[in-house]
């Protein structure tokens, strides 16, 4: 993102986003969830709704917190970016969460807390950390913000080791996991292997871990995976004893165009990954 354009929505945050925040948008979420909830999903992406997301997942969210029960409203925010285009933003804004929004870009997340100060102003507990997060430091980062146990949110999009990231945590306890894969990668048990700058190399196609993966590593975590965006590439997991039911990564990569962008089998011949076994 440009300096300028930083400048802009760092200033302006308030005014760009401002039909997001009124209470009347809230007011017609409400009402859309309401009609939602009586209907029978097929599938999670069924849920998807918008305020501040662009894929559906604020009302996939919102749809998933209405079927738990003692949710904390507490949430930890690993790659937040801006912290307004966020997992975790309308509930921030409209259901008073607390939690920390965690970037290592210190110009993105000045537009975060700029955007959050009359929040912040009126008591929330909103804290804008940078850091860049690695498999030996989230425990410790997450620690320092006084953040510990259960949690109602976990949201890590790094772009590069968030299957590592997610494996290491340990501090917290979250009902809710939304993390990143990589669709690309189709229906195979692969993880790119951890490494330095967030394993960013000149070769951008490399990185991250496939939907199959993921959901391995969320069982031997204790979560299923509950489903995605409908393009498949946010998952959300919920702890096993939640009445969801689990769906397959089949049922999450059956999008027509998220076939279409699955890498060509010559790609896993040139490239090192691990293979997950475990179920």
């Amino acid at each position: 993102m440009s300096n300028l354009k930083l400048w802009v929505k760092r200033n302006f945050s308030g005014i760009i986003y401002f039909t997001r925040t009124k209470k009347n948008r809230n007011k017609i979420t409400k009402n859309w969830l309401h009609s939602l909830v009586t209907l029978r999903l097929q599938k999670l992406s069924d849920a998807s709704y918008n305020v501040f997301t662009y894929h559906g997942e604020d009302g996939i969210l919102l749809y998933l917190l209405t079927k738990m029960e003692n949710v904390p409203t507490t949430f930890v925010d690993i790659g937040a970016g801006d912290c307004i285009k966020s997992n975790c933003s309308n509930l921030v804004v409209h259901y008073d969460w607390q939690g920390v929004f965690i970037d290592q870009n210190k110009k993105q997340l000045a537009v975060g807390k700029r955007f959050y100060q009359s929040k912040i102003n009126k008591g929330a507990s909103l804290k804008f950390l940078e850091k860049t997060i690695t498999k030996d430091n989230v425990n410790s980062v997450v620690q320092e913000t006084g953040i510990t146990g259960e949690v109602g949110l976990l949201s890590i999009d790094i772009d590069g080791n968030d299957y590592w990231i997610w494996k290491a945590v340990e501090i917290i306890q979250p009902r809710i996991v939304i993390i990143e894969a990589k669709v690309e990668f189709g229906e195979r048990s692969i993880v790119v292997p951890y490494g330095d700058n967030n394993h960013h190399t000149a070769d951008k196609m490399y990185n991250g871990a496939s939907v199959e993966a993921l959901r391995k590593l969320g069982l031997e975590k204790g979560y299923k995976l509950a489903g995605a965006n409908k393009q498949g590439y946010n998952l959300f997991f919920v702890r096993i004893n939640e009445s969801f039911p689990a769906e397959t990564t089949e049922q999450v990569l059956n999008d027509p165009d998220t076939m279409k962008s699955f890498y060509p089998e010559s790609f896993f011949h040139e490239h090192i990954f691990e293979i997950k076994k475990t179920d």
